[in-house]
């Protein structure tokens, strides 16, 4: 049977909501013809699309034309139906807002503060929805708990320790780190004062560890209907980023100018080295400490300064090819930065600036510019506490080490510039030297020979001999292998020049040592006084005698070794023994050579023959 509705004013009154897409719901019936009678409808209607969603209810409102239904219970229906709907137009407010809007939906509120969002004041609803609908980072801060609701835009700058947990519950809950500081902002907006940071630090836990972060932000009063402040809206814009390369890029300017300045005052690769690392990490974040090891000849890295540690805890030197525990022998090998970890088990390495220790360190290779990069050293430093070895901070202290070594070998070259200059000066002085002192010779020689000759054509031959002797000295001294010519080599010279070979009465014998570059010219002449007098006088003269030199290193374990050189003459009887006659090879021998290289000499003419001994300092020679 069908239900009768005579007498009975079936209403039913929705007031206007925006529901989803703003979906308008009027009031009043519609009525549709049916054999039973008519059916009821509350109406609705898409201002977007001109759809009816009257018929969403038909399998609710319908029910009070079906005749299994009484008619209270056709009323019950509709009424939930339309409680339905209007639950629905309450929540219209969290549509859309991308994930943090959907995960509002979803959110279970009973556990908020803040309870049903269907409840929630219309001032709040509509600060929420104008949030969720930005594209800035925003976040409201609900009541004097500062309930915190924010849009996907703000989500990252919460990391991944404050979200979702932080979502719908008390700020000082999120951000107990930073309310020292914001908390007293938060009270002077719910006071009704506005606030604006611009590049303020905000060291927070967002990704497991204390983080180095810079905020430009406002803090705004949210105030309902009736002006009362009911919570604090803020604008937020994360300028870590900005803040950390302005700051990285100063410290470049820094160490730039300080290099321009060493070199401007002539200052050594050490200490350029030490005013470079000092400034590196004075008051630097970034670098609370850190460690120059140059490279020497052989390969290995020495440790030159180190700034911000106690250099005790790393190698003083890592000899080529060895592994070490800070990666410096990879990173001058592969030429690329090397990032290691400290172990937890470790002891502590200094932060710098923040308490926390540093845990991390890079080790990277300081290269030459140019073509060849071939590598000067190794930078070794720690890394920020507060931050981590992430591409743009290994830009910044690749940027550095670039820095390091682009100074040192503009130094380099530029001490080699100078050292050239020194060297042609030296030369010069040098030159000067020895031409005075040639003259010298040349002239004492002639003076000497003057009068012990009794002719013109005597004087003519023994000075011109002497003038050859001097040459051949002069051409062992100006030979590029000077520093290695032995007394075999100028004995043999001052024989092959005299006697055109070594007499077969001769022997000579002793080791293989190279002589002083400074003796060479005065033994020469003084081998050459020898082999002339013993030619004249001595066993030289004939086959009857013999002669034996002989040297050897003296005092081999001293500091100073000296070369102790022996002449003896043999099977000479015609010697004038004990003769006090000196003449210019004799002078040479007892007064030039002690005096200008510090030897020792003794000089006797015995029975047989001529024995000289000479004690000369050899100082580094080999």
């Amino acid at each position: 049977m069908a239900p009768s509705f005579a007498g009975r004013e079936l209403s039913f009154r929705c007031d206007r909501a925006l529901v989803r897409d703003q979906v308008e719901i009027g009031s009043g019936l519609r009525t549709e013809p049916h054999h039973h009678g008519p059916r009821f409808f509350p109406y609705c209607f898409s201002r977007r699309e001109g759809l009816s969603i009257g018929d969403r209810f038909r399998a609710g409102l319908g029910a009070v034309a079906s005749p299994s239904l009484s008619g209270a219970g056709a009323v019950a229906t509709a009424h939930s139906a339309v409680a339905e709907t209007a639950r629905e137009a309450s929540l219209a407010f969290l549509e859309g807002g991308g994930k943090m809007g959907a995960l509002m939906r979803a959110h279970d509120w009973t556990t908020s503060p803040l309870g049903d969002p269907a409840g929630w004041p219309d001032t709040l609803k509509a600060a929420v929805a104008t949030t969720l609908s930005s594209r800035f980072p925003m976040v409201i801060w609900w009541g004097p708990q500062l309930i915190m609701l924010y849009n996907d835009a703000w989500q990252p700058i919460l990391g991944e320790t404050k979200h979702p947990s932080g979502m719908g519950r008390p700020g000082a809950e999120s951000w107990p780190e930073t309310w020292s500081i914001v908390g007293q902002q938060f009270e002077n907006a719910l006071k009704g004062m506005a606030s604006w940071s611009e590049d303020l630090l905000l060291a927070s836990d967002r990704q497991g560890f204390m983080q180095e972060s810079y905020f430009t932000y406002s803090h705004s009063p949210l105030r309902d209907a009736s002006g009362k402040v009911a919570g604090v809206h803020t604008a937020v814009s994360e300028t870590t980023s900005r803040v950390l390369s302005e700051r990285r890029l100063r410290r470049l300017g820094q160490l730039s100018n300080a290099t321009i300045r060493a070199a401007a005052e002539s200052t050594s690769v050490d200490e350029t080295c030490r005013l470079l690392i000092d400034l590196l990490c004075d008051g630097n974040p970034d670098v609370p400490f850190a460690l120059f090891y140059l490279k020497d000849g052989d390969g290995a890295l020495r440790l030159v300064c180190s700034s911000g540690v106690d250099s005790e805890r790393f190698f003083a030197e890592v000899p080529p090819g060895s592994a070490d525990p800070w990666g410096m022998s990879a990173a001058l090998a592969g030429h690329s930065p090397r990032v290691v970890k400290v172990s937890p088990s470790e002891p502590r390495l200094p932060g710098g600036v923040w308490p926390e220790p540093a845990t991390e360190l890079v080790a990277l290779a300081l290269k030459h510019a140019g073509p060849s990069a071939n590598a000067l050293g190794v930078l070794l430093a720690g890394v920020n506490s507060r931050l981590r070895a992430d591409q743009a901070y290994l830009d910044f202290v690749t940027l550095v080490a670039g820095q390091f070594a682009g100074s040192l070998s503009a130094l380099n070259s530029l001490e080699r510039d100078k050292q050239a200059t020194r060297m042609k000066e030296l030369l010069i002085h040098e030159l000067q030297h020895r031409t005075r002192n040639l003259l010298a010779v040349v002239r004492s020689i002639s003076d000497r020979t003057r009068l012990a000759s009794t002719s013109l054509e005597s004087y003519a031959a023994v000075f011109n001999s002497r003038l050859g002797a001097l040459s051949r000295a002069q051409d062992l001294i100006t030979r590029e292998d000077a520093d290695s010519i032995t007394m075999h080599e100028l004995v043999k010279t001052e024989f092959d020049a005299l006697v055109g070979m070594q007499p077969s009465q001769v022997s000579v014998e002793g080791p293989a040592v190279a002589l002083p570059r400074e003796s060479i010219q005065l033994l020469s002449l003084a081998f050459h006084e020898l082999i002339t007098n013993s030619l004249k006088h001595g066993v030289l003269k004939s086959a009857a005698g013999a002669l034996a030199i002989r040297w050897r290193i003296a005092h081999p374990r001293a500091e100073t070794r000296a070369l102790d050189i022996n002449w003896v003459e043999s099977g000479n009887p015609s010697t004038k023994a004990g003769s006090t006659h000196r003449g210019f090879g004799r002078i040479l021998l007892e007064r030039a050579l002690p005096y200008q290289l510090g030897a020792k000499t003794n000089f006797s003419l015995e029975r047989d023959g001529i024995r000289c001994s000479l004690e000369v300092p050899l100082a580094d020679a080999q």
